[in-house]
């Protein structure tokens, strides 16, 4: 029977340079340790432990901790390691591992390339040398973490993303793995949860009404994406996770990052950064909400003074009245045992530094209905020139046509970045000449731009379209007897209200009017 039953060690760590070696990977490390072992007679091999990916700089290591647990059932009595840096990268934890923890369970301990024997050479256990190897390891992982940390902040002011996973609505695109895609599918549940919050649905209901549908978390939807270790999966919807989307500022097109850091590269604890700190990338993709819907949504969720009724829908001004010198939110307020309403300047009432901007809700509704209506008016004569000069069903084949011609560009434009990626890496790799590579890049570079001027023609194109589409949804609303609060989210950004008494309505698609007359006269 053999004498030791041996638990052989190995890790790879993806923050470590050298661990990009092969001379490092996982596959060598096991085949040195089996080569060594070819000959030891009184040696049985008990159990192989892995972790590959996991830093060193702590023991917190499912394979690490496996082999723990062996080691005090006493199932195995000797650790092989390739060498000290695999064992780990902490100068204390591994010296404390070596002194205490082995001679404590009588483990025999075998460092092969560091020449360590704790059975055949006790005293190599104890030598400067592998005190000195241990500090020198710690001292590369705080090296190695400095420099990945000082890389990955240059990398991320540069708008690339560092991450495993993009964020709930986009996918990594496949040929750029720093850019995102839109997810067709993740997409819908965002703008339904942006609809649902427009239309003055608490975030409490938001979330009941996607659990009763059995809209999948994004947690849950994401789990197919990524392979991490360890992630908490979030059955159901609750207010937070609202929260998180509706305040995500990423799906206006922004990369939001560097929310989070680690203490240092020992200690593995994050925490959270102040926001002013965040690195915010603007346009870096293409948005799935509008920035217009998505401070309305802002507006009538987070707004302090924010009145709901006792059915959770949202008063129909919440959100939208603002005084027009201040821009803070106009307060309500009724006189008692009376149904009237009327609105002060909330600054006037906190501390009176601006005027009282006095307004009833009657005038209010009475001067708006009359605002929206000739508005209506003027879009529904707009409209009429429109379809009078191009028939709708020709606008519904323009539209088709366009969509389908803008994804077969799309395509055509990430073949060609592609391409250019594959020209540059053969180039660096010594498998085409400078003079080879300067020819194709500039060939494919030439094919991308006119690639990219013909995206933004037919975008230009799709806005008229898109207009079109506005003016024939408002002229289908028709004249209206009252004012509602669906009214106001589909027609109006914001309600300015004067000193004097006077109303000024920034409806939502301000150009609308001048950017379709430009249409008819082009």
């Amino acid at each position: 029977m053999s004498k030791w039953r041996v638990g052989i060690y190995l890790r790879l760590s993806s923050d470590d340079d050298d661990d990009k070696l092969e001379s490092n990977s996982i596959t060598n490390q096991r085949s040195l340790i089996n080569y060594y072992l070819v000959d030891k007679k009184d040696i049985t091999v008990y159990k192989c432990y892995a972790d590959d990916g996991y830093t060193g700089t702590d023991f917190d290591r499912p394979g690490f901790q496996e082999m723990m647990d062996d080691i005090r059932n006493r199932k195995i009595n000797c650790v092989i390691v390739k060498d000290l840096s695999r064992l780990g990268r902490n100068y204390i934890s591994v010296g404390h591992f070596i002194d205490d923890t082995l001679p404590r369970y009588k483990i025999r301990f075998i460092a092969i390339n560091d020449n360590v024997d704790s059975f055949k050479r006790p005293e190599s256990m104890n030598s400067l040398e592998v005190y000195f190897k241990n500090l020198m390891n710690e001292s590369f992982a705080k090296d190695i973490s400095k420099k990945v940390r000082t890389s990955f902040e240059i990398s991320k002011k540069n708008g690339n993303f560092i991450g495993v996973v993009a964020p709930f609505g986009y996918l990594k695109d496949p040929y750029d793995c720093h850019k995102f895609i839109i997810d067709k599918e993740a997409e819908k549940i965002v703008k339904k949860i942006f609809k649902l919050a427009l239309n003055g649905i608490s975030r409490q209901d938001i979330a009941n009404e996607l659990n009763n549908s059995h809209i999948p978390t994004p947690s849950k939807y994401m789990k197919s994406f990524c392979k991490k270790k360890s992630s908490i999966i979030l059955e159901e919807w609750n207010v937070d996770s609202i929260d998180n989307i509706l305040k995500n500022r990423t799906y206006i097109g922004n990369l939001i990052q560097g929310k989070t850091t680690r203490i240092s590269h020992k200690k593995h604890n994050i925490v959270t950064v102040p926001e002013d700190e965040w690195i915010v990338v603007p346009d870096h993709h293409k948005a799935i909400i509008e920035e217009e819907i998505f401070e309305q949504v802002q507006n009538i969720i987070y707004n302090r003074n924010s009145r709901v009724s006792s059915n959770g829908k949202f008063y129909k001004y919440t959100g939208y009245l603002k005084c027009a010198d201040c821009n803070s939110t106009m307060k309500k307020f009724s006189r008692p045992n009376s149904n009237s309403i009327f609105f002060y300047c909330s600054t006037y009432i906190k501390n009176k530094e601006c005027h009282k901007h006095y307004i009833t809700e009657n005038d209010l509704d009475n001067t708006l209905l009359e605002i929206i209506n000739k508005y209506i008016e003027v879009i529904t004569n707009l409209s009429e020139k429109i379809n009078n000069n191009i028939s709708m069903s020709y606008m519904e084949y323009e539209k088709e046509n366009k969509e389908f011609k803008l994804i077969e560009l799309d395509k055509e434009e990430q073949k060609y970045r592609k391409l250019i990626n594959e020209v540059k890496d053969d180039y660096k790799n010594d498998y085409i000449s400078k003079g080879d590579y300067e020819l194709f890049k500039d060939k494919y570079m030439f094919q991308l731009n006119k690639i990219l001027l013909e995206i933004e023609e037919l975008n230009n194109s799709k806005s008229n379209q898109e207009n079109i589409d506005r003016i024939n949804k408002i002229k289908k609303i028709g004249k209206i007897d009252y004012i509602d609060r669906n009214i106001i989210i589909e027609l109006i950004d914001r309600i300015l209200i004067h000193e004097c008494g006077d109303i000024e309505v920034i409806f939502k698609y301000k150009n609308l009017y001048e950017d379709a007359l430009r249409y008819l006269k082009s």
